[in-house]
C-alpha cells in the first residue's frame, strides 16, 4: 500500500532540454542535482528558490561562482528572508519573494509572476523531490502561464525507513487533499492581486 501512494506521488518526468531549471527549496540535494543538469546543458539557466535556512549555505553548493546572500539578507527580517536566485551566463539575480502561509504554494505563485516578467521562457524544467511532485504539478496547472510547457524531475534521494516514510507520503498526501481545497480560492485571490495591481499602475 506504502509503495502505491508513493507511486501515485511521485509523476516524474526524465530530464529534457528547457529554457529554464527551476529548483524547489528544501534538500541540499535539489539544488545540487539541479546544478548537475545545468553542467549537463539541459537549459541554459538555474532559477534556485533559498529558504532562510539555506542562505549561509548557499556557497557550498559548488557552482563555479558564488554570491554572499547572506550580506543581501542582513537588513531583512528573518522570517521574510527567502529569495529567487537566477545563475545565467555566470551571472547571479537575486530578488526577494514574499512568503504566506504555505510555502510550496507561495513558491510557485512567485514563481508565476517570474515567469510573466520572462516572457521569452516557454519551457522549465521544476526539481523537487519525488513525493513533492504531484503537489507541484498541481499549482503549476493552476498559477503558471498556459503556454508554459513544465516537466517535473525528481531528485535522487536515499529512502528513510519505513516508518519515516510512511509519515511522510501520508503528509504528502494530506497536504495534497488540503490544496485541492485552497488552490482555487488561492487563483481567484492571485487574480484579484493583479487587477488591483494594473488598475494602480493605470492611475
Amino acid at each position: 500500500m506504502l509503495k502505491f501512494f508513493l507511486d501515485w506521488l511521485v509523476r516524474a518526468d526524465p530530464p529534457a532540454p528547457a529554457d529554464a531549471i527551476f529548483v524547489l527549496a528544501g534538500h541540499k540535494s535539489r539544488k545540487v542535482f539541479a546544478i548537475r543538469l545545468l553542467e549537463r546543458g539541459i537549459a541554459p539557466a538555474l532559477l534556485f528558490s533559498v529558504g532562510r535556512f539555506e542562505i549561509r549555505r548557499f556557497p557550498e553548493l559548488g557552482l563555479p561562482l558564488t554570491i554572499d546572500l547572506l550580506q543581501i539578507a542582513q537588513s531583512i527580517s528573518p522570517p521574510q528572508r527567502h529569495f529567487f536566485v537566477l545563475f545565467e551566463n555566470q551571472q547571479f539575480t537575486v530578488q526577494r519573494i514574499r512568503l504566506r502561509t504555505l510555502g510550496t504554494l507561495s513558491e510557485i505563485d512567485a514563481l508565476a509572476d517570474w515567469i510573466l516578467a520572462h516572457p521569452a521562457i516557454s519551457s522549465l524544467l521544476v526539481v523537487s523531490s519525488g513525493s513533492h511532485l504531484r503537489r507541484l504539478r498541481m499549482c503549476c496547472r493552476r498559477l503558471l502561464r498556459r503556454n508554459v510547457k513544465c516537466s517535473f524531475v525528481a531528485t535522487p534521494e536515499e529512502r528513510g525507513n519505513n516508518s519515516s516514510n510512511r509519515e511522510a507520503i501520508l503528509l504528502e498526501c494530506f497536504k495534497i487533499a488540503c490544496y485541492v481545497v485552497l488552490l482555487p480560492f488561492w487563483e481567484v485571490a492571485r487574480a484579484w492581486r493583479w487587477r488591483i495591481r494594473f488598475t494602480v499602475d493605470g492611475n
